[in-house]
Parts: structure tokens; C-alpha cells; sequence
């Protein structure tokens, strides 16, 4: 009687990380769809007609946070080659980077704090992998 108590235990827990995994996971597709696609495109790829400073290969001007010639628009710098790793450390530079209040990643770590807010906490992680599986290298 005692393991078969042992084992509802473990399967409940089982059950219920799995269910709070999928959660995260679905939140991030929707976060995505909703939120990140609008500048990162679709399928993570960038987006074209948001150009960086002219003679800027697009992941150079990601990689220093170069703002398009548009006046409204940021640079959406393509995703989709980056490892679960690099995105990991993205993101964790938007939460915690010293950032001049005017950056690109400065207005990234105010929208995030926006979304946030109204919809609870984003997992970087569920966030990072479901990128990194659905666009990235890892869906290949």
C-alpha cells in the first residue's frame, strides 16, 4: 500500500512538471506570434524591410545595436541561426544589460517589462528553445 502511495506521488508530480513545461511552452509560441514577431519576422529571419544603416551587414548592426534609417522603426535582427546558448544570452543581456536609455536594447527591456506585466513572467528558457527547435538549427 505504501508504493502504491509512493507512486501516485511521483506520478502526480511527474504530472503536473509537465503540464507546468507545456504552459511555458505555449505561452512562449503565443508571446512569439504575438509580441517578438512583429520585429524578429515570422520565422525568426529578421525583418527585410526594416534595414540597418546602409553598408551594415544585418547580424553586424545586431550585434552593435544599430537603429534602421526609419525614425519609428528598430532594426529586427534575425534569430534564426543563433544556438539555444546564444539566445539564452540574449535575452539575459536584455534583462540585465547597462544599456543607454535610448538603445535597442533598452526599448526591447521596456517592452519586455510591459508584456510582463500583463501576462507574467516569460521563461527564457521555454522562450530561447522554442526558437532555437522551431526556426533555428535545432528544427533541422
Amino acid at each position: 500500500m505504501k508504493k502504491i502511495g509512493l507512486l501516485t506521488i511521483a506520478l502526480v508530480t511527474a504530472g503536473t512538471m509537465t503540464l507546468g513545461a507545456s504552459t511555458h511552452v505555449k505561452d512562449a509560441v503565443d508571446i512569439y506570434k504575438n509580441r517578438c514577431a512583429n520585429c524578429h519576422g515570422d520565422k525568426a529571419n529578421g525583418v527585410p524591410k526594416i534595414t540597418p544603416a546602409p553598408g551594415v551587414d544585418p547580424r553586424e548592426a545586431d550585434a552593435k545595436g544599430i537603429v534602421s534609417e526609419e525614425s519609428a522603426n528598430v532594426y529586427g535582427p534575425p534569430l534564426d541561426q543563433l544556438s539555444k546558448e546564444e539566445l539564452l544570452k540574449k535575452l539575459d543581456e536584455i534583462r540585465h544589460g547597462d544599456f543607454d536609455s535610448e538603445s535597442v536594447h533598452s526599448v526591447m527591456r521596456k517592452n519586455l517589462e510591459e508584456i510582463e506585466k500583463r501576462e507574467g513572467k516569460i521563461s527564457d528558457d521555454a522562450m530561447a528553445s522554442y526558437i532555437y527547435n522551431t526556426f533555428g538549427p535545432g528544427s533541422e
